[in-house]
């Protein structure tokens, strides 16, 4: 008897049978001491009712039409017909450049026009063959004009060579011309003498071309002569430098041989340039004669073609093109609104595609509002709001409605986003431009349905719940529910599950 109760004694001290012990006695007084007592919580009663459902943003009041308007084209500016806060209509005149140019071309156009549409008549084809003819002459005499203006500046030229600057060197025309005054450098005197070298060669080139040219090709024999003379004058500049530079110190001349000498150099510039200044009017004179003889052989051609429709046409679209440079030369109101802009003054040069002025619709204004992306699914066109703007306090209303929402994403701060416009539904004084709105957009709405607080729902992968207080008022029973919208304000209605009267617990304390 002894050893076994030695074995029992043993076995109950071993701890983990004293700590099964000790949880079971802990749970039993439990269960003693909560027997009979009831749950504490709070319901509350499923109602008849409204649900709506909002998003709210905030976004910025800005006109429904705006325009910044510039000139197309650069240019003073001669007048502006409005002014900041002036009202305007489409096709009102804003402001315009000084056009005389423009204006005279375009009429110009349309002179001719005119006259192609009305038809040659006999007297105005003789004048224009007349005109024809006569600038033909002109040109004709201008050509020979040339030729001998090109002979005389090669005999002048010569003559500024031959009799003066040549003065200044041994065997000047041959293959190896030495200056013979004192140079600075021979770095200078070997460059001289090239240049000398090569201003024979030059007007060998010279003779061969008056040798062999006609008149027709005046055009190209003087242009060529003009470029022969440059390089005689740069020649004779740098052989004047040289002259220029002597003193009686450094060259062991006297200074009455110096002065001379000067006076040579000097004759022979003087002789030269008198050659290239009549090279150069002939030049100008056949350039001139030119042009009156395309011009006439134009306006005659033109004249000549009648009243063909080919012309006609192409005479048509150059007048078109004259409005359009005119019309440029003005900036036009493109809406109804109010003038927010006016940048330049008269007189001021304008540059082009620089704004200037700016016009906005007037009364008409829009919200422009970002959507998070988790809220963009609720919002439709055509989804009333109502709006508060921040100058007017959070009491005063006014009505839009969602125009158009943007299909492509904004990321703002790293959350994708979508524009929405609304309109205000209807116009009103008190709103701004730039205005901050605060916006709750009416999203979805249901009437007339059994509502109940969205925290007594529960809701898990496989079910939704709500718990119901049974009649005892002290206990509850969990039944499933059928879910319909879920509102702003922290109901949700129920379309199954629950009846009018029924309460819900909200929370269990």
């Amino acid at each position: 008897m002894r050893k076994h109760i030695s074995r029992f004694v043993k076995f109950i001290t071993k701890k983990w049978v004293i700590a099964t012990v000790v949880i079971i006695l802990i749970i039993g007084a439990y269960i003693v001491t909560h027997s009979g007592s009831s749950v504490t919580f709070e319901a509350s009663p499923v109602a008849i009712g409204n649900v709506i459902e909002k998003v709210s943003i905030t976004g910025t009041v800005s006109p429904v039409d705006k325009a910044d308007l510039a000139f197309q084209k650069s240019g003073t500016v001669a007048r502006i017909a409005v002014k900041v806060g002036d009202s305007v209509k489409k096709g009102d005149l804003i402001a315009s450049l000084e056009n005389a140019a423009d204006a005279a071309a375009l009429a110009s156009a349309q002179a001719q026009l005119a006259e192609l549409q009305r038809g040659l008549r006999p007297e105005e084809y003789a004048l224009d063959q007349a005109n024809v003819n006569t600038a033909s002459t002109t040109l004709a005499n201008a050509r020979k004009d040339a030729m001998n203006a090109v002979r005389d500046g090669y005999v002048k030229a010569q003559g500024a060579l031959l009799n003066y600057s040549d003065t200044f060197f041994t065997n000047p025309q041959s293959p190896n011309p030495v200056i013979n005054i004192t140079v600075r450098s021979t770095e200078m005197q070997n460059a001289i003498n090239n240049e000398r070298l090569v201003i024979t060669s030059i007007f060998s080139q010279w003779k061969n071309d008056i040798d062999t040219s006609s008149v027709a090709n005046a055009a190209a024999l003087i242009t060529n002569a003009e470029g022969y003379l440059t390089k005689i004058k740069l020649f004779l500049s740098d052989l004047s430098a040289v002259v220029n530079s002597l003193t009686t110190g450094n060259s062991g001349m006297s200074q009455s041989a110096i002065d001379a000498d000067v006076s040579t150099m000097n004759t022979a510039l003087s002789t030269l340039t008198s050659a290239i200044t009549s090279v150069s009017s002939a030049d100008s004179e056949l350039k001139n004669a030119v042009s009156g003889y395309t011009q006439a052989t134009n306006q005659f051609n033109l004249q000549q073609a009648g009243s063909s429709a080919d012309t006609i046409a192409a005479q048509a679209a150059r007048v078109n093109q004259a409005a359009a440079a005119l019309a440029d030369d003005s900036i036009t109101a493109p809406i109804d609104g109010l003038v927010t802009k006016v940048d330049p003054h008269v007189g001021e040069f304008a540059q082009a595609g620089h704004t200037s002025f700016s016009i906005q619709s007037a009364g008409a204004y829009k919200i422009e509002a970002y959507v998070p992306e988790a809220d963009i699914a609720k919002v439709a066109l055509g989804n009333t709001a109502a709006i508060t703007l921040d100058a007017y306090g959070s009491t005063t209303f006014f009505p839009a409605a969602v125009t158009s929402i943007d299909p492509a994403e904004t990321i703002l701060e790293g959350v994708p986003t979508y524009k929405v416009t609304l309109m205000f539904v209807t116009p009103d004084t008190r709103i701004r431009s730039g205005m901050t709105a605060n916006t709750d957009i009416l999203t979805h709405e249901v009437d007339h349905v059994l509502v109940v607080p969205t925290r007594a729902i529960t809701t898990t992968a496989t079910s939704t719940t709500v718990r119901i207080v049974n009649a005892d008022d002290t206990t509850f029973t969990t039944v499933p529910v059928t879910v319909n919208l879920k509102g702003s304000d922290g109901t949700t209605a129920i379309t199954g599950g629950v009846k009018e009267g029924d309460k819900v617990v909200t929370y269990v304390k």
